[in-house]
């Protein structure tokens, strides 16, 4: 390769035909030494300075060329104990094993071209944001990818357990299930034939591109409604994840496949519990508004002390996946991933409950941010939306039980 050196002389250039691997010339050094004299062999001198030129923009491209990195990926499996993994993935480590063998059709990559990551790191690396709602760049440094890796493992595992959520959050239709959650709901304060607590609580999120004031609430942030059924064992038997912030919670009651499926059942003198923002119907109960006998304050008393399950099972959800809490800020997705989001931790909040998979102590602040959110014009609401039907099944409750 020949190289063109510099001289002393203006105008003055000088052909090295040794070998060399590196060419040294600015473009103006060029222009400089290699200007043409302005006499003879002009057509020379432009023919050297364009194949220097060349030569340089083909040194150049080859330094712009980066090598792609590796990096040193860390699976917290590999070298975490139990209580590492409980403390920052909130699960130990047999129950993580299984959610990857559930996980697995769907986040196996078909070829293991380009370092693809393994289905154990994927589901690792989702848990970790469930778990502390950290920014995508922390969460890649931590496992040694990239924060693009990142986003691509949290959304792959969301929508792959959204796809199971058939299996994991199921409301009770046989009557050995519904006999039991009767049961449970009566050991708590004595309401009998209580199948389940009903509420919603907002997720704060990111201002969406799109119908952005439909996501603000009554308090100014911007929050998807959630509405959630559940147990005595504080499991979601419902959720319901679609809404903005701005819906009221009987809005979301009323056109929710839930409330159809019991208006069509026949339950038997079963019912759920809400608070004043739901109408009152024959499979609904809500408290009543202005009680003036020693019935109906004991019936109040009784609704609030078993009703108030559903706030302290929202209140676990969100002290066990900071996303979902105010103290981790707000879901930075779009509103479709954002619900994937919500949907996957309601059904893994369930896995954690049936295994007994206690909360970590983080020394964060483990108040939930639901207490206030929810406060609508509830008397309004409840006053134009009782039903007939329902009143005279909540007056017989009272005669028979509460008087």
């Amino acid at each position: 390769m020949l190289s063109v050196t510099n001289s002393f002389k203006i105008g003055t250039a000088v052909l090295n035909a040794e070998p060399s691997n590196d060419f040294s010339c600015e473009d103006n050094q060029i222009k400089l030494y290699l200007r043409p004299k302005p006499y003879g062999h002009s057509k020379f001198w432009r023919h050297l300075l364009g194949m220097a030129r060349y030569l340089m923009f083909l040194q150049n491209r080859r330094r712009r060329i980066e090598r792609r990195v590796f990096r040193d990926r860390q699976n917290p499996l590999d070298y975490m104990d139990d209580e590492s993994l409980l403390l920052n993935y909130r699960f130990d480590r047999q129950t993580i094993f299984n959610l990857c063998a559930e996980l697995e059709d769907g986040l196996r990559r078909p070829t293991y071209r380009n370092q693809s990551l393994p289905v154990s790191l994927t589901v690792a690396i989702a848990l970790g944001y469930y778990a502390s709602g950290s920014f995508q760049s922390v969460l890649g440094r931590a496992h040694g990818v990239t924060a693009m890796s990142v986003s691509r493992s949290i959304h792959s595992v969301s929508a792959e357990l959204c796809h199971l959520h058939e299996h994991h959050i199921t409301f009770p239709e046989r009557q050995r299930d519904i006999a039991k959650v009767k049961q449970d709901f009566y050991n708590i304060s004595g309401f009998p034939n209580v199948i389940g607590a009903v509420d919603g609580t907002l997720v704060p999120v990111i201002a969406p591109s799109v119908d952005e004031p439909l996501y603000v609430t009554r308090k100014g942030f911007h929050a998807i409604n959630v509405q959630g059924i559940c147990n005595a064992q504080f499991e979601f038997q419902n959720l319901v994840v679609r809404w903005p912030g701005s819906t009221h919670d009987a809005y979301i009651w009323n056109n929710s496949a839930i409330s159809r499926f019991l208006a069509a059942a026949n339950l038997n003198n079963s019912w759920l519990l809400g608070d004043s923002a739901y109408p009152l119907q024959t499979f609904l109960l809500t408290p009543i508004l202005a009680p003036t006998t020693v019935a109906e304050r004991q019936y109040n008393a009784c609704h609030k002390r078993t009703r108030c399950i559903i706030e302290r099972t929202f209140g676990l959800w969100k002290m066990r996946f900071r996303c979902l809490h105010k103290s981790g800020g707000y879901l930075m997705y779009s509103p479709q991933r954002n619900i994937n989001i919500i949907c996957a931790t309601g059904i893994l909040h369930n896995i954690c409950i049936r295994r007994r998979i206690p909360i970590p102590a983080t020394g964060d602040d483990n108040n939930d941010d639901n207490e206030g959110d929810m406060i609508q014009d509830d008397g309004y609401c409840n006053a134009l939306q009782q039903d007939a039907t329902g009143r005279r099944v909540r007056d017989r409750l009272l005669q028979h039980t509460f008087t």
